[in-house]
């Protein structure tokens, strides 16, 4: 399972990148990081992915202006994108909340347990097949 998916990682916080890296590549996927919205863009631009995980709160682009970057393009309307923050620990509403609200594949709140975002991961390409 998963050993041809690509997967990007967007997150300014680069241990949470090598955190995510580490916890997918042990799963057959290929991995790659970018650690900031605007680099992240260019990247799915240049070779689009199978999934993309991405960070709200990052510099020169945040995962808001990513997501809706990606909406508007009908290349992209279809990728599928997990959020994982923390802006949303102290927040009343739920993951699925977030998730609704924001459009994406799934959403997560930090910390979180790679075990979960495994799960998650693999459901969204189970969903896809």
């Amino acid at each position: 399972m998963g050993s041809d998916k690509v997967i990007y990682v967007i997150d300014d916080e680069k241990d949470v990148c090598e955190f995510v890296k580490i916890t997918l590549e042990t799963r057959g996927m290929k991995v790659l990081c970018e650690y900031d919205g605007e680099s992240g863009l260019k990247l799915i631009h240049k070779q689009k992915p199978d999934l993309v995980i991405l960070d709200l709160k990052m510099p020169k682009m945040n995962g808001y202006e990513v997501v809706t970057a990606l909406k508007k393009d009908p290349q992209f309307q279809d990728l599928p994108i997990i959020i994982i923050t923390s802006l949303t620990q102290e927040s009343k509403k739920s993951d699925e909340q977030w998730r609704k609200a924001l459009g994406v594949n799934d959403f997560i709140t930090k910390p979180f347990d790679p075990l979960q975002l495994a799960h998650k991961v693999d459901l969204i390409f189970k969903t896809e097949n």
